[in-house]
């Protein structure tokens, strides 16, 4: 028996273990989901995929080309030969083939900047899915904490509601024995309707902040989603770090800054390559080339006016190579004025884009301000209100003792019962805006987001 009971507890045991492990949502978990789920995070990661093959490309670009080719040709009538080069009377089969190739040696380093361009592109869209990575996981914490606190501002509900019912038992029982007059009961039942009221509204609010970090979230099976409630140390002890420090660490660090100077990195390299436009053309070429007839003299025959001997296809491509090297400079005159418009419109492309950097400076430097001022103020709430709920529970339990000895009316405890659950449903409001304005801020300073 002792051994049976041994197994059913290990067992018990196990099934809690592993069954909230795979039921219950932690941070990290919702986070890794809503990334891996996200489409928009998809569609930034094929972008990223495709301006990734332009660089590819564009190296590549710096390399020569190679070109092949092959023609054969049925000709009837009054055909050129170009075997013998000579116009007849015929049926002829005849063909060429060759190679081409050919280098840019200089072109005011077009493809150099194209190359460059193409580079400071692919970092900007990396730092664009890494920001947009960030902005997943601060929505994730947005909507986690919300939970959480929409859960307890519930509990709370659920425990005002508790308490009025005993206090109606308590009074039923007063009034059957004649203590109380019946208009008493009448007031705590109203009450109850009251609380019964609030606790709706919390529980569906609760219900819409559980909705709506499922849809971050991509999660469609709304019965099995529970997320698990961490133990936080006490966040009036947080420290709350200066603002020029956050503010300086999220400026060499935060990816949408770092997005918007590879922008204008970009903007820059293609600048210089519309003004290498401008520039002449240096140029490499090689070529081979050769062909073939069916009215071809093998030159080896002993009578070529008489031929004896076959000349085959390949003997014939063998005799009549032509290979050529040359160099060429092709160089600009008169283009409609297209190229210094375009270069015209680069720079202002570039003036752009330094006011892009400029702005998404600026915006950072409001936001954290912002959040610093909230995370200092939600500070001061916190403590003000944990006062509140102290100075509450001391009058609560005050009403609670008039009125059981009879000192003390319904509604005087009510009042007392109410300011208690508004104290505290203001002090878990105040933790949990304090938690999420300081977790901001540790996160804007490169400090992981652990709960």
């Amino acid at each position: 028996m002792k051994y049976i009971t041994t197994t059913i507890t290990i067992a018990v045991f196990a099934f809690q273990l592993f069954g909230q492990g795979d039921s219950l949502w932690t941070l990290d978990r919702c986070i890794d989901h809503a990334i891996q789920y996200n489409l928009e995070m998809k569609r930034q990661e094929l972008m990223l995929q495709s301006t990734d093959q332009d660089l590819r490309q564009s190296k590549l670009d710096l390399l020569p080309n190679l070109n092949g080719s092959i023609e054969h040709q049925l000709g009837s009538g009054r055909v050129l030969d170009r075997g013998t080069y000579e116009w007849k009377n015929a049926n002829v089969s005849q063909g060429d083939l060759g190679l081409q190739s050919e280098m840019t040696l200089f072109n005011g380093l077009q493809n150099l900047n194209n190359m460059k361009m193409n580079r400071a592109s692919y970092r900007m869209n990396m730092e664009d899915l890494e920001a947009m990575e960030d902005n997943i996981i601060l929505s994730i914490m947005t909507g986690y904490l919300d939970l959480l606190r929409n859960r307890e501002l519930a509990g709370v509900a659920e425990n005002k509601v508790e308490v009025t019912r005993q206090q109606v038992e308590r009074m039923e029982r007063l009034v059957e024995v004649g203590n109380e007059p019946r208009g008493k009961l009448l007031e705590v039942n109203a009450q109850l309707s009251a609380v019964k009221l609030t606790l709706t509204q919390a529980i569906n609010a609760r219900e819409i902040a559980r909705l709506n970090l499922m849809h971050m979230m991509n999660i469609t099976d709304h019965t099995s989603f529970e997320i698990e409630k961490p133990e936080f140390p006490e966040p009036s002890m947080g420290d709350i770090p200066k603002l020029d420090s956050v503010f300086r660490f999220a400026l060499d660090n935060l990816p949408q800054i770092k997005s918007a100077e590879f922008g204008i990195e970009a903007q820059e390299r293609f600048l210089a390559l519309q003004k290498g436009k401008r520039s002449p053309r240096l140029y490499a070429r090689g070529l081979y080339y050769s062909n073939y007839s069916d009215g071809l003299i093998n030159p080896r025959d002993p009578d070529p006016s008489d031929p004896t001997m076959d000349y085959p296809v390949t003997q014939q491509v063998n005799d009549n190579q032509y290979k050529q090297v040359s160099m060429g400079l092709q160089f600009p005159i008169f283009n409609r004025w297209q190229v210094q418009t375009n270069i015209n419109k680069a720079k202002i492309q570039l003036q752009d884009a330094d006011y892009q950097y400029s702005s998404v400076v600026l915006e950072l430097q409001k936001s954290i301000q912002q959040y610093h001022t909230e995370a200092l103020a939600a500070l001061d709430n916190y403590r003000s209100a944990n006062e509140s709920v102290a100075n509450s529970d001391e009058a609560y339990r005050f009403a609670e003792e008039r009125f059981r000895v009879g000192t003390g009316t319904a509604l005087e405890l009510q009042e007392a019962r109410n300011q208690l659950f508004e104290s505290t449903s203001q002090m878990i409001s105040s933790k949990y805006v304090l938690i999420f304005y300081t977790k901001i801020l540790d996160f804007y300073m490169g400090r992981e987001i652990v709960f």
